[in-house]
């Protein structure tokens, strides 16, 4: 498998994947510079021009999360993904791409400082609503985490909701709430997170 990536992309969210599949050396990693996204010989495998992109054995997967679900379920004996009819499969999907959508496009509005007025008038067409419906639906699935969003069992959706989690607070995008603090201070002890600054930064 090749794995296109960027060490300023969001692609550096898989990495604590690849490790707790232990898969790293499986991968071959191929730096690709901004500036030679949008050359032809990385638009014939990427049309967008963006990274990350994962090509194994012919099939193309962009999209942080459509790589994290394609590798998790690709290697689904190491435990990161439910079976397609195990009743967690919904809840997995949905943590999953609530962070890939809802939660991203809130970071990125708050981080290019659109005026919360102009967000508020703008609710019903974004993924996300408005503010609060993301703090309540974070606060909901903390509250239920027993102690992962799974249950007992660690899955790629809390090292993917995770990372982003982290990395809102660190840049004072999200607030560092009391609910979040035991599922965040869980992840931060896993191996595979510690090469991740924003989960060494909070917790210093």
């Amino acid at each position: 498998m090749k794995l296109y990536n960027n060490a300023q992309s969001r692609g550096m969210t898989l990495l604590p994947l690849l490790k707790e599949l232990g898969i790293e050396d499986q991968i071959e990693q191929i730096e690709v510079p901004y500036e030679n996204m949008h050359q032809a010989e990385y638009t014939s495998i990427n049309p967008m021009g963006k990274v990350p992109c994962l090509v194994d054995q012919g099939v193309v997967i962009s999209e942080v999360a459509a790589i994290f679900t394609y590798l998790a379920d690709k290697y689904m004996e190491k435990g990161l993904a439910p079976a397609l009819d195990d009743p967690k499969r919904g809840a997995y999907l949905k943590w999953m791409f609530f962070a890939h959508g809802p939660l991203t496009e809130y970071m990125d509005l708050k981080g290019l400082n659109v005026p919360d007025e102009q967000i508020e008038q703008r609710k019903r067409s974004l993924t996300f609503g408005h503010e609060e419906s993301v703090f309540a639906f974070l606060k909901n699935g903390m509250k239920q985490a027993n102690p992962y969003l799974l249950g007992e069992k660690i899955s790629a959706a809390d090292l993917f909701l995770g990372y982003w989690m982290v990395f809102a607070i660190s840049f004072k995008i999200l607030p560092y709430l009391d609910e979040f603090k035991p599922f965040i201070q869980l992840l931060a002890q896993r191996d595979s997170m510690k090469d991740v600054p924003w989960f060494q930064k909070i917790n210093t």
